[in-house]
């Protein structure tokens, strides 16, 4: 597709998301439902990533421009923000934490389950070389 279409296609996703949250009255902003419906489809196939690679890197490329504008809105109330450093600062610490915290807990529990599994594919291997030694010996130990 070419880039006007890859941006059509992007915008209509984009707009899908604010009609959906007006519709239905979900407390999601509307950028955010269109996003998801873009990994939906992007997940069923309905759209492959080929098909919006140019807009996309292009959106990446010039990423930096999209923090511009809310950069330029807290320097606007650079008073108030200075006002209240202190618990800014404790929530970002606290975040940060844990962040940590639960991406550890995630980490631990898919190794588990990983783990889990390796064991039970080498119990099944195991198995199956007992009855393999058991039918050549013809049912003797």
């Amino acid at each position: 597709m070419r880039i006007p279409l890859q941006l059509a296609v992007i915008f209509a996703i984009c707009v899908a998301g604010e009609i959906l949250h007006r519709i239905v009255g979900v407390p999601l902003p509307g950028n955010i439902i269109g996003m998801v419906l873009l990994l939906v489809l992007l997940c069923l196939k309905v759209l492959k990533p080929e098909q919006i690679s140019g807009v996309s890197s292009f959106f990446l490329n010039h990423l930096a421009l999209f923090f511009l504008p809310p950069s330029i809105a807290i320097m606007a109330v650079g008073d108030e923000v200075l006002s209240q450093w202190p618990l800014l600062l404790f929530l970002c610490v606290a975040f940060t934490l844990v962040t940590i915290a639960i991406g550890g807990r995630c980490t631990q529990f898919l190794i588990r389950k990983q783990e889990y599994r390796e064991n039970l594919a080498l119990r099944a291997e195991r198995l199956a070389k007992r009855a393999s030694r058991s039918e050549i010996n013809g049912g003797k130990k």
